[in-house]
């Protein structure tokens, strides 16, 4: 364990948000599992909020909204950790494929346009059965698999 891993897991998680748009450097497996927990409780308890204090169309784009944001910080956070595995931050271009068809199909259920939701939805049902396998092979690799020592070290 390196002297930067005993920060505590309330501050890495707060790190990880203060970089939520750089996706240079590395990320380790704490700090990915730190911003993780924050990240759900933080989600739980906004989605909660708008769900008592909105209804309707209101309450789906802010909570669209909120997931949207949150999922900012977790997309450059993968790219880091894809860094400290020895791998390209490149490969997280096919989660933002899957996740931008995800947030546009909701949009476009929340403004009224049920058919044509349907009809991208069904044309691009097959991006979803590759991408999403694909990036729970990532996650659980970047969640558990150490860090690759870079030859300098």
């Amino acid at each position: 364990m390196t002297a930067g891993e005993n920060r505590p897991l309330r501050r890495l998680a707060m790190e990880a948000c203060a970089r939520s748009l750089d996706f240079s450097g590395r990320s380790s497996r704490r700090e990915l599992a730190a911003f993780f927990a924050w990240a759900i409780g933080l989600d739980l308890a906004l989605n909660l909020l708008a769900r008592i204090m909105l209804e309707g169309d209101a309450e789906s784009w802010v909570r669209l909204v909120l997931d949207t944001l949150l999922f900012l910080p977790v997309f450059a956070l993968f790219a880091r950790r894809l860094h400290d595995l020895g791998r390209s931050g490149w490969w997280m271009l096919f989660v933002l494929v899957a996740m931008a068809r995800t947030f546009g199909l909701k949009a476009l259920g929340i403004a009224g346009y049920p058919n044509v939701r349907d009809a991208i939805e069904s044309w691009t049902d097959l991006l979803n059965w590759v991408l999403v396998p694909g990036f729970l092979i990532v996650a659980v690799a970047a969640l558990f698999m150490p860090a690759r020592r870079s030859a300098s070290s």
